[in-house]
């Protein structure tokens, strides 16, 4: 049950949001080898800054339950990747945090994921 939470400060539409997490969403699923259905996306729109400047710049945390500690250098590469084609950040410009949750800890259709 991964969740991948965007914040950045870009000004996009509303469909450019979504295409932009529909996209993510897709990534996460087939990178976790998770079903689509179980997979959530968030966007956020913040003021920031990284190295001093307030050019585009995005925070993405991906929490979830079991996540593969082994893996997140793939990870990392493939989501910056689909995100600055997306979203037009550069991805040097793209911090990513990584959660791994507790089973007890996260709860889905009325359960948790003991």
């Amino acid at each position: 049950m991964p969740l991948i939470h965007v914040t950045s400060n870009i000004s996009l539409s509303d469909a450019e949001k979504s295409n932009a997490l529909r996209t993510l969403s897709q990534t996460i699923a087939e990178l976790l080898g998770k079903p689509e259905r179980v997979v959530m996306t968030l966007w956020s729109s913040a003021k920031m800054t990284m190295g001093g400047t307030d050019a585009p710049a995005a925070f993405l945390e991906l929490r979830g339950v079991r996540m593969p500690a082994d893996d997140t250098a793939r990870l990392s590469k493939e989501l910056s990747e689909r995100l600055s084609l997306t979203a037009e950040i550069r991805a040097d410009r793209i911090f990513i945090n990584f959660v791994d949750i507790e089973g007890k800890n996260w709860g889905w259709d009325g359960k948790v994921l003991s």
